[in-house]
């Protein structure tokens, strides 16, 4: 890795990184600011009592009445981490495939530098931007929570937290080893993003099926999330799984960028 493409690569970012961590926080903080109103109303459970406990598990919407279940239902059971990945997706397609079909990777492989030494550290870039904004965000709900006087698990919320940060790396792996292979922008985005968000969609509806509700086990999300994190704490299982997939998918981007023909612009 390259101390100076690393710095080239947030600095890329910066302007993506504050906008994107300003609009995360802003949600956070806005999520939290209605929970004394909300739970002092005593409604929380009836905006639920309606709906069939199987969609209400879906949406991560038990328990809605605790601190714990207000932020699951309100951030962490979708919002954080389908904003965060996103994030880490869009950087990673732009900083790589991005790059390539604008014809900046070929000007700067030109330079006394290795294809794997540029991936490497724009792979490095993302996951300090992608770490920055979840610690923000970690932090907020913690600090906030005290403030509030939410009966709120400080570990759990790390918990909660570093997982939404492992699937977010997982998919932007994702979007460097599809960038590796040769596709392009629109395809790696279009492919990463769905990647995403059928990950969600098994985690979140395929357990209401019986006959099928073990593939729940090949979602990212699941890996993530199924344990619920912010009121279990650490799933160690789910994040070796999570760190797995992410290097595996790194190494598939190294490996195949190093023996192809870069495109031109």
């Amino acid at each position: 890795m390259n101390l100076e493409l690393l710095k080239r690569g947030l600095g890329a970012q910066r302007r993506g990184a504050l906008i994107w961590g300003a609009a995360l926080l802003f949600l956070t903080g806005t999520v939290l600011a209605v929970w004394p109103s909300m739970s002092d109303s005593g409604s929380l459970d009836s905006l639920v009592s309606g709906m069939p406990p199987e969609l209400i598990a879906a949406l991560g919407l038990e328990s809605l009445a605790s601190p714990a279940g207000f932020l699951n239902g309100n951030l962490f059971a979708l919002l954080l981490p389908l904003l965060l990945g996103a994030l880490g997706i869009m950087h990673m397609a732009s900083l790589a495939a991005g790059d390539e079909d604008a014809g900046r990777l070929e000007l700067l492989l030109a330079l006394p530098v290795s294809r794997v030494s540029v991936y490497l550290s724009r792979f490095a870039s993302v996951v300090i931007v992608l770490a920055a904004v979840a610690l923000l965000v970690g932090a907020t709900i913690v600090v906030s929570a005290a403030a509030l006087e939410m009966e709120l698990d400080s570990v759990g919320v790390i918990a909660a937290s570093t997982s939404v940060l492992l699937l977010a790396l997982f998919h932007a792996a994702l979007a460097l080893a599809l960038s590796g292979i040769g596709l392009r922008s629109g395809v790696v985005l279009g492919a990463t993003f769905g990647v995403l968000i059928l990950g969600y969609l098994i985690q979140a509806f395929v357990p209401m099926v019986a006959s099928i509700s073990d593939l729940v086990a090949i979602s990212p999300w699941h890996w993530a999330l199924g344990e619920a994190p912010l009121e279990n704490g650490f799933d160690l299982g789910g994040s070796a799984l999570l760190i797995l997939g992410t290097l595996v998918l790194l190494a598939v981007g190294l490996a195949t960028i190093r023996g192809r023909t870069i495109r031109t612009a």
